[in-house]
Parts: C-alpha cells; structure tokens; sequence
C-alpha cells in the first residue's frame, strides 16, 4: 500500500506542479484544475477501497459465522461473537450519511455565499463539526437503556 501511494504521489506531483488550466472563480481569481481534481480522484478511491474492505469483511464474518456452526457451537453462541458488528455496521453507515450530508450542506453554503475565503472554511468546519454532533447525539441516545 506504501508503494502504491508513493508511485501515485510521484506520478501526480508533475502534473500539479505544471498545471496550466484554471478555473476561473466570478471575482477574475483563478484555481488549478488539478486542485480540485486531484482530491477528488482521491476521495473516490477512498470509497471504493473502504466499500471492498467492507464487502471482504462482511465475507470474512459470514465464514467465520458457518465455521462455528460447522464445529458444534450453537447458534446462539455464533451469534453472540458476531452481533456487534451488524450493530456497528448500522452505525458507521449512519456517520457515513450524516457526515457526507453535512459536508453538502456546507459546500452548498459555500456556493451561495462566494467569492472562496477564510469564510468558505468557517462554513465547512461547522457543517462537518454539526455532522459530528448529530451523531454523538443519535449514538448517546441509543445507548441509553
């Protein structure tokens, strides 16, 4: 995986060093191309990487799950052993909705109140930091007995 990410940054760096297109913002203020692009392709890999984690460890559990039972343990037990991660599963899924909810909230914000400043930041920290409240409160009241 260091090796992946090494060649990826080598590769990458020419080219966002040596841009030559810009976008230009409604105040005549210009912004590389590759300074959005570039983070996006690599949030996107981000996802589909965690996406096949999740999917090989959803298979993992499932095998390990018919091992027991395949080995006299009684489903009850086997169930037991693997009950909190179909929990946590519904969990991370929820924090992964909220905190991308809150990341398009803020970007929306951001669009509406351009031009890009120290503001556009202000917004997106409190919109993620509002994702992270939403969820501290969804998992307190949930636990709660």
């Amino acid at each position: 995986m260091k090796k992946f990410f090494f060649v990826t940054i080598t590769t990458l760096a020419p080219v966002a060093l040596f841009a030559q297109e810009y976008y230009h913002l409604p105040d005549n203020r210009q912004i590389s191309v590759q300074l959005i692009s570039i983070p996006a392709m690599i949030f996107v890999l981000y996802l589909v990487g965690a996406f096949i984690l999740n999917i090989i460890r959803i298979t993992l559990d499932h095998r390990l799950r018919s091992k027991l039972v395949d080995k006299g343990v009684t489903d009850k037990v086997a169930g037991q052993f693997l009950q909190p991660a179909s929990r946590d599963l519904r969990s991370q899924a929820l924090k992964w909705c909220l905190m991308l909810t809150g990341m398009g909230i803020g970007l929306t914000a951001v669009y509406y109140t351009l031009p890009l400043d120290i503001h556009s930041l202000a917004i997106m920290a409190f919109s993620i930091a509002l994702s992270y409240l939403a969820y501290f409160l969804y998992l307190k009241y949930t636990e709660q007995p």
